[in-house]
């Protein structure tokens, strides 16, 4: 009788372990397309995102780099083969200006998922002049936040007081070719791709206005600029995947606590009629 009782109970915890939700890990790809809102990965099913892209003034001083202004919303532009760019608001839309850049505008492009998401790889589908970049991922409280709120307003220099944290700046990004990021392993829903601005973080590692290294620009000219379109990036997601019980698994389940409440039930009535006896 204690055996056939385990194996029913056994029955019946397989049963609704098959039923219950799983979590899971996939890797995914986000690519470039005329999608803006709610886009879909390709490989296993993961999170969708969403794209917008803001922009802030670059302030010189005698034709050289000092600082950039305030962030507002801009315009998210896709280029076909290269991938998304941005358009700030007034005197940008000419090549190389429309790209994810860092001349006359600091532009950056906000990736919003619906769920945690570990970025491992970017990809650049198209660059010119130089070619490096910074990864932020948003480490605050997210509940009840709207993400405009943590961008619109703020500087570079103070994006990272606002719940935004540097995950790290590449230098010398090759198009076509994934490049490895977030070696620390950060989760995030919101994550922003930028052209490189020390203000973020990460020191320079070349002299400005070259393009070999972490370097800026001069400000006379577009030499040390980066200028790149932004093709993809690939990361693990953490999602729930709820799997609805079929009929088959519902009725197991039910049978086999049936089951174990019988056997129960008849244990209990034969140690009433010894008590009788």
């Amino acid at each position: 009788m204690r055996f056939a009782t385990q194996r029913l109970m056994l029955c019946a915890a397989f049963a609704l372990a098959t039923a219950l939700p799983m979590a899971a890990q996939a890797d995914a790809t986000w690519t470039a397309s005329a999608c803006i809102s709610n886009c879909a990965e390709s490989g296993d099913p993961a999170p969708n995102v969403s794209y917008s892209a803001y922009s802030a003034a670059i302030n010189t001083t005698n034709g050289a780099y000092v600082s950039t202004g305030t962030f507002a919303a801009s315009t998210l532009a896709f280029y076909s083969g290269g991938g998304f760019g941005v358009t700030a608001p007034s005197g940008d839309a000419q090549s190389p200006n429309h790209a994810l850049d860092n001349y006359g505008y600091q532009d950056l492009i906000l990736l919003k998922f619906d769920d945690l998401v570990k970025l491992t790889q970017v990809k650049i589908g198209w660059s010119q002049y130089d070619s490096d970049i910074s990864v932020l991922a948003y480490t605050g409280n997210t509940s009840g936040v709207n993400v405009a709120s943590t961008i619109t307003g703020k500087t570079a220099s103070t994006l990272t007081g606002s719940g935004w944290s540097l995950v790290g700046s590449y230098a010398d990004l090759v198009t076509g070719t994934n490049k490895a990021v977030n070696s620390q392993g950060v989760s995030s829903s919101w994550w922003i791709i930028t052209a490189y601005n020390s203000q973020l973080g990460g020191a320079p590692t070349g002299a400005d206005g070259t393009t070999s290294g972490l370097t800026r620009g001069l400000g006379t000219s577009y030499a040390g600029y980066d200028f790149v379109k932004l093709y993809s990036v690939s990361g693990t997601a953490t999602t729930t995947r709820q799997n609805v019980p079929e009929p088959a698994t519902l009725a197991l389940s039910a049978m086999a606590l049936l089951g174990v409440a019988g056997v129960r039930r008849q244990r209990r009535q034969r140690q009433g009629e010894r008590a009788q006896d």
